[in-house]
C-alpha cells in the first residue's frame, strides 16, 4: 500500500507543478494519473483537485480548468 500512496504523492506534485504552466498538459497528466490510480486513491486525488489545484495559466489570471471525460481519440 505505501507504493499507491507514494504514487498519489507524485501525481499530485507533478500536477501542481504543470498547472501553473500549461492547461493542456494539466488535463492532460491529469487523465493519465486517474488511469494509473486505485479507485481509493482517485478520490483522494478529485478531493485534492476540487480543493486545492488551481490551474494558472501565464497571463497571470486564475481559473479552474474542468477535466472532460476520458474518452479516446482516433
Amino acid at each position: 500500500m505505501p507504493m499507491r500512496t507514494d504514487m498519489l504523492a507524485y501525481y499530485m506534485q507533478v500536477l501542481e507543478k504543470i498547472s501553473r504552466a500549461d492547461a493542456r498538459i494539466f488535463r492532460k497528466e491529469l487523465r493519465k494519473a486517474f488511469r494509473h490510480l486505485a479507485p481509493s486513491d482517485r478520490n483522494l486525488l478529485k478531493e485534492w483537485y476540487r480543493t486545492a489545484c488551481v490551474c494558472r495559466p501565464r497571463t497571470g489570471t486564475m481559473q479552474q480548468v474542468p477535466v472532460a471525460s476520458s474518452t479516446k481519440r482516433k
